[in-house]
C-alpha cells in the first residue's frame, strides 16, 4: 500500500487526463481533446505523479509512454473512471431529449455504434439518433447544408483544420488472392465515388508514379467494392483493417506507390440551433472520447 494512502484521494479528472495521455501518446493531443492548455495538462500529470509518489509517464521527443507503474495504474483505474462517469450520467441526467442527426462512413459505423449507442441509452434514454452513412465528401456537404448535426469524416490531411482528430486510418492497395496483374496493362480499379478521400489519394499517387489505371468497377457501397476485390475483378483502396482472407495487400514491390495515412475527424455543422445544442453536445462529447479497436491513435 502507498504510504499515507488513507489520506489520499484520486481525482477522477487527473485520471482522465492520464488515460488520454496513455492512449494519444502526446500531451499536446490530450490538450486538444480536453480543451485545455498544454501547461494545464502537464500540471495535471505532475500532480498525479506527486500524489502517487511515482513516475507514471516517460517523456521523450516523440511524446509520452506509460512506465510499468503507469501501465498498472491505467489497467487498474479504467473501470473506476468508467463507473464514475456512468454514475454521474445517471444521477445528473435531466432527461435530455431530442434528435441528433449523425453522419458516419459506412466502414466505421458498426464499431462506433456498438460503443456509442449503449452509453447514450443508459445516460439519456430520451435522446434519439438519426444515423446516415455516406462517403466523407458527401458527409461534409450535408454538414454545410445543415442536413446533419455531427459527422465523422476521413481526410487525407495529417493535420486537419477544424474538428477533433480521432484516429489514423491506413489506406492500402488490395487485390484478390488469385488476381494476376500484368505489369504493362492499366491497373483495373474498384473505385468509390469522386468525393471519397481514398479514391483521390490513390489516383493522385498513381498519377505521380506515372502508373496507368482504368476504372473496372465503381460503387458507393463498401461491401460491393470489397466483393469486387475478393473476386479478382479489380484492385481497391481499402482501410487495412478491411483486408479479408480472400485479399492480399499490394505494396511498392508489386509496382504500386505507397499510400499515406489519413485522419478520421469529428466535425459539427456550422449552423447554430439552440434547440439542438444540448443533445448535439452530448453526442459530440461521447464520440470525441470514442476509441476504435485496432485503429492507430493520432500522434
Amino acid at each position: 500500500m502507498l504510504n499515507g494512502a488513507v489520506h489520499r484521494q484520486l481525482d477522477i479528472d487527473l485520471l482522465r487526463t492520464f488515460h488520454l495521455a496513455c492512449e494519444l501518446g502526446t500531451l499536446r493531443a490530450v490538450a486538444e481533446r480536453r480543451h485545455l492548455t498544454l501547461g494545464a495538462v502537464s500540471q495535471q500529470i505532475k500532480r498525479l505523479e506527486t500524489l502517487l509518489d511515482r513516475r507514471l509517464l516517460e517523456r521523450g521527443r516523440q511524446g509520452v509512454t506509460p512506465t510499468a507503474r503507469g501501465l498498472q495504474l491505467q489497467a487498474d483505474s479504467r473501470a473506476v473512471v468508467a463507473a464514475h462517469d456512468d454514475l454521474v450520467d445517471r444521477l445528473a441526467a435531466h432527461r435530455v431529449g431530442g434528435v441528433v442527426r449523425l453522419g458516419l462512413p459506412e466502414v466505421y459505423t458498426p464499431r462506433l455504434l456498438d460503443d456509442l449507442l449503449p452509453r447514450l441509452r443508459r445516460a439519456h434514454p430520451e435522446l434519439s439518433l438519426q444515423v446516415r452513412t455516406e462517403s466523407s465528401g458527401a458527409l461534409r456537404r450535408l454538414l454545410d447544408e445543415d442536413a446533419l448535426d455531427i459527422a465523422v469524416t476521413v481526410t487525407a490531411a495529417t493535420e486537419p483544420q477544424g474538428g477533433v482528430p480521432l484516429w489514423r486510418t491506413r489506406p492500402i492497395w488490395a487485390a484478390g488472392t488469385t488476381a494476376v496483374l500484368a505489369a504493362g496493362d492499366p491497373l483495373p480499379l474498384a473505385l468509390h465515388p469522386p468525393d471519397c478521400p481514398y479514391r483521390q489519394l490513390g489516383l493522385n499517387a498513381l498519377d505521380a508514379a506515372h502508373r496507368a489505371w482504368a476504372p473496372a468497377f465503381t460503387s458507393a457501397s463498401m461491401a460491393a467494392i470489397e466483393s469486387a476485390v475478393e473476386a479478382g475483378v479489380a484492385v481497391g483502396i481499402l482501410d487495412r483493417s478491411r483486408l479479408t482472407p480472400r485479399m492480399r495487400e499490394l505494396t511498392p514491390r508489386d509496382g504500386l506507390p505507397a499510400l499515406a495515412d489519413c485522419t478520421a475527424v469529428l466535425v459539427e455543422s456550422p449552423t447554430t440551433d439552440d434547440t439542438r445544442a444540448t443533445p448535439r453536445r452530448i453526442v459530440f462529447d461521447a464520440l470525441a472520447s470514442a476509441r476504435l479497436a485496432g485503429a492507430p491513435e493520432v500522434r
